[in-house]
């Protein structure tokens, strides 16, 4: 058991991990403060006796997670390095420019193979979106998101534009930093199938309502289709720089060490690849941080989606969780600098980085 929280010379952190218990923190839900009041989602941080000079970073959570776990340490064991959150105000963001939403409730964090994308969720993250926007007078956020938080944003974000909500949608996003998404689909999905009820978190996309789909990589058939996860067409997640050249995006992965990507007995050639967003000018960097054991071959379990697990590189290196966790500085870097490529590694020292 180690403490996640370090107080800052000057400052106290708007964010407390409280205990960290691995894989996860267990302090409050809610935490926030100064006002800020997003009366969206199911807890969340941010917000202080401050005022934003930089751009506000929002934080978004993948699946069995939530906000607060942006403050988790670097490993289980170690104080070694800053949390996601501690770099950032080690480097002097304030309170008013941190903040992190919650968007699945308690029953949903347990429940990882139930979880996928639809607009109930995506209404949540817009409202924490223009709540963070109002909060700090600024008309621009960036995103950092990690697993399923990176799908479930870039949709809602399609979503909202497609509703022609002005100022609304991608108009207020400058960056956006994708840990380790789905935006390819999962191709251990394939062997749970398209409609599986039992994993609603594979599925393709619905029939009769384009906003609600699953993990499934798109079949280009009738059946099992999925224009998120496919590679054409303007839903196509992995598309989203190119159809947003205003806004610069930044890709974190661990390559064949994930293994929510790469446990798969199928398609395990291309699984390193489920992150990568298309090449376009404005994909300023894609870099590959894992490191330790490659996911092994088979069939992946959804009710294990975890860091519990410990399977691939996150058992001895940087696999799919330990792929927000150590990246503090390059997510700095992408924020703060106009870093490209290998440039955007910066003062890290967590491991190897591949552009």
């Amino acid at each position: 058991m180690v403490l996640c929280f370090v107080v800052f010379e000057g400052a106290a952190l708007g964010l407390s991990c409280g205990t960290f218990q691995y894989p996860k923190c267990d302090g409050s839900d809610f935490q926030f403060d100064g006002g800020f009041d997003p009366q969206t989602g199911f807890g969340g941080f941010g917000g202080g006796s401050c005022r934003a000079s930089r751009t506000p970073v929002i934080f978004i959570h993948g699946n069995v997670d939530r906000a607060i776990n942006w403050d988790s340490p670097v490993d289980q064991n170690s104080t070694r390095s800053r949390s996601v959150y501690q770099e950032f105000k080690a480097r002097g963001y304030n309170d008013c420019e941190l903040f992190g939403i919650t968007y699945l409730s308690p029953g949903e964090q347990r429940s990882p193979a139930g979880n996928y994308h639809n607009p109930r969720k995506y209404d949540v993250i817009i409202a924490f979106i223009e709540a963070v926007k109002i909060y700090t007078g600024k008309d621009k956020v960036d995103i950092v998101a990690h697993s399923l938080g990176v799908s479930m944003v870039l949709a809602a974000l399609t979503y909202e534009d497609n509703l022609h909500r002005k100022g609304k949608g991608w108009a207020g996003i400058r960056r956006f930093v994708n840990i380790a998404g789905g935006v390819r689909g999962l191709p251990s999905c394939l062997v749970v199938g398209f409609s599986n009820p039992y994993f609603a978190t594979c599925g393709s996309q619905n029939v009769f309502n384009k906003y609600v789909f699953g993990f499934y990589p798109d079949s280009r058939l009738a059946m099992g289709f999925n224009h998120w996860t496919g590679e054409g067409g303007p839903m196509s997640l992995r598309r989203a720089p190119i159809y947003h050249p205003e806004v610069n995006f930044y890709t974190l992965h661990a390559g064949y060490h994930d293994q929510i990507h790469c446990t798969t007995a199928r398609r395990y050639r291309s699984c390193s690849e489920g992150a990568l967003f298309e090449k376009t000018e404005n994909v300023r960097a894609q870099l590959n941080i894992g490191s330790g054991q490659k996911a092994k071959r088979g069939n992946f379990n959804f009710n294990e989606w975890r860091p519990a697990s410990l399977s691939g590189g996150d058992a001895d290196g940087v696999g799919h969780f330990k792929a927000r966790n150590n990246a503090g500085p390059i997510l700095y870097e992408m924020l703060n600098t106009e870093c490209s490529g290998i440039q955007c590694r910066g003062s890290y020292t967590g491991g190897p980085v591949v552009d």
